[in-house]
């Protein structure tokens, strides 16, 4: 009986650090996968639905566009310029929204702005304005206003940093290098082209002292086609206060129906986003119209820098 009890006892932390040492060994992989340090990379699926969901964004901004051009009219009406002979070339502030969609490819925006300028001036030489003979010396008081209304539709044609190059291209393995720990590209390029049409209203007073007063009011449509172009940098990794900055430049041309000849417009914004929905907006714009209706043209347009914010939901 000592024998047999000597015995279990030896056998029992035999046993016990068999199992101890069991515990260890399938424990060991858990530790190891813990420590090893290859990083997971992101579902690469699932960044695909989130980059496809719809997003929308406003931009809400000051415009400080000065209005150019040479204006006209008839009939027989001599040519001025707004600037040297009307003063109507003050820098005016002026409030200019945008609301854009984006889904998938596509894009869809509507934005517009109002601008009322006003100048008082000499005429330096005599001028007829509007079927009135003014002689030289004449106090004109000048009153333009400009509203305008864009609808606009893009499509991304070229994506060389997406899931496609292309959207009829096969798909292509994303370049995990070009990848930020969220799954963001850290550079991306877009390039679209686009449909829009824009609205522009012109109307136009001119008080000639002692002579009368000359009024106009004219609409007309342009639709038009353009390209545009988007950078995106994600530099929440290099410069810590933004989480990324993005540089978009669009123009557009077609011609102005109603009697008008054509209209070209530019737009280009820096967006420096503070967070991933918050951006502070820097940029210029530029409206150009070469207008006629009934003998009364007006060549010349508008264009200053802009300055805004724009939310992303």
């Amino acid at each position: 009986m000592p024998c047999d009890h000597l015995q279990s006892v030896l056998v029992l932390p035999r046993l016990g650090g068999l199992l101890v040492t069991g515990v260890l060994v399938v424990a060991t992989p858990v530790t190891a996968g813990n420590d090893d340090p290859t990083p997971v990379m992101p579902d690469v699926d699932a960044l695909a639905a989130v980059a496809d969901r719809p997003v929308l964004d406003v931009t809400l901004g000051i415009w400080f566009p000065r209005l150019e051009g040479i204006v006209d009219i008839g009939p027989d009406g001599t040519p001025l310029d707004v600037g040297d002979d009307l003063s109507l070339d003050d820098s005016q502030a002026i409030f200019n929204g945008e609301a854009r969609v984006q889904a998938g490819r596509w894009e869809f925006l509507i934005g517009g702005y109002v601008l009322e300028a006003e100048g008082q001036a000499t005429l330096s030489q005599a001028a007829r304005i509007g079927g009135l003979l003014a002689p030289a010396g004449t106090a004109v008081a000048s009153d333009v206003d400009v509203w305008s209304i864009t609808g606009e539709i893009a499509y991304e044609i070229f994506t060389p940093f997406q899931d496609r190059r292309f959207p009829w291209s096969a798909p292509i393995d994303r370049a995990t290098g070009n990848r930020t720990s969220d799954g963001r590209p850290i550079i991306d390029l877009r390039v679209e082209a686009l449909l829009g049409t824009r609205v522009l209203n012109l109307e136009q007073e001119y008080d000639l002292a002692g002579v009368g007063t000359v009024r106009t009011n004219n609409a007309w449509v342009s639709p038009y086609l353009g390209v545009g172009l988007e950078i995106d940098w994600v530099s929440k990794d290099t410069i810590g206060f933004l989480d990324r900055i993005t540089l978009d430049v669009t123009a557009g041309w077609g011609p102005a129906f109603n009697g008008g000849n054509s209209i070209f417009t530019v737009r280009v914004d820096g967006a420096f986003h503070v967070t991933r929905d918050l951006a502070i907006i820097l940029g210029y714009r530029l409206t150009d119209f070469d207008l006629v209706r009934e003998e009364t043209s007006y060549n010349g347009g508008l264009q200053g820098l802009f300055a805004g914010v724009r939310y992303t939901w």
